[in-house]
């Protein structure tokens, strides 16, 4: 009954609730709708299975295979998904809630906006939301899936550091005009840049709601190697007085400077690109070299501050 890739049996509309399933092979099976409440799923693969619509309550999932199974419009509460691997599933769930997401795999994850996420638990355990809560344990718990091992991280102080260091390492912040194609020029920047294995920023989505536009910014450029500011935005003058303000960073610009700009030289390192649209990326990789050289100079610099202090 059972193909490569694809299976006859239909489960849809099923009531499964209180069964076990161990290491099932279900690769591409019908589950549309179905009922799970108290059922476990042991080492089982359900790669490209047919989830959608499905309900889960106070279900347990260990070493469980899902990549590129469908679960849009199904619900999760109360449920421990640990080490599930949902590389490429399509999740953009109806709810998840009160569930344990500690060791999940979440590489290409699909989500929507509109999924309701929150009180996911990201420590190790097996046991239910519903348990720790009855043992007097508050866990620790973020309110989206595809952070949640990244907000693991950053809780262990060694871990964060190498966060910290890892981003501060490839990051780089593109700052200039939205309007009349400036981001457009913007995105082959961060394309370009990202072709030679930098992370490159852009702050084209909405602001996070504890944070001003400002504290966005120097969140941003505090996380980054370099910052490159096309000068023809109308707002970057204000951008880059609020970030050297707080942090040091090699500055690369590209355009007519204001008539402040060449008081930034005071501040930190800065760099121009000469010429026009037609030189702007021959530029940028002129210069890589260059930013690069600050950028080890500017941890040189803390070292020898840092060995002083110590």
């Amino acid at each position: 009954m059972q193909l490569k890739g694809k299976n006859r049996l239909d489960f849809s509309g099923m009531n499964l609730s209180g069964t076990s399933m161990y290491r099932a092979f279900a690769e591409g099976l019908d589950l549309r709708n179905a009922v799970f409440e108290g059922s476990h799923f042991e080492e089982g693969d359900f790669s490209r299975a047919d989830f959608r619509g499905a309900t889960f309550r106070s279900t347990m999932f260990n070493k469980t295979i899902l990549t590129g199974a469908n679960l849009d419009g199904a619900t999760f509460v109360n449920c421990n998904l640990n080490r599930v691997n949902l590389v490429g599933a399509s999740f953009r769930v109806k709810e998840i809630t009160e569930t344990v997401v500690y060791g999940i795999a979440a590489w290409d994850l699909v989500t929507s906006d509109e999924m309701k996420q929150s009180k996911l638990v990201i420590e190790k355990t097996y046991e239910f939301y519903s348990n720790l809560i009855q043992h007097g344990t508050i866990p620790m718990m973020v309110d989206d899936i595809e952070l949640a091992q990244f907000i693991h991280y950053l809780n262990d102080h060694k871990k964060m550091r190498d966060t910290l260091n890892i981003l501060n390492d490839k990051g780089v912040l593109l700052l200039g005009r939205f309007k009349d194609g400036g981001l457009e020029r913007l995105y082959s920047i961060r394309e370009w840049l990202q072709s030679k294995g930098y992370m490159a920023m852009i702050f084209d989505f909405a602001r996070p709601d504890n944070l001003s536009l400002t504290e966005t910014v120097v969140t941003m450029a505090g996380l980054s190697k370099f910052i490159f500011v096309d000068l023809s935005g109308a707002s970057v003058p204000a951008e880059l007085q609020a970030v050297l303000s707080q942090v040091k960073k090699p500055v690369l610009a590209f355009g007519d400077p204001y008539a402040l700009f060449p008081d930034l030289a005071d501040r930190t390192w800065v760099r121009t690109i000469e010429g026009d649209d037609t030189n702007l990326l021959g530029g940028l990789e002129a210069n890589l070299s260059e930013m690069e050289k600050l950028h080890a100079e500017r941890i040189l610099q803390l070292a020898r501050r840092y060995e002083k202090v110590g």
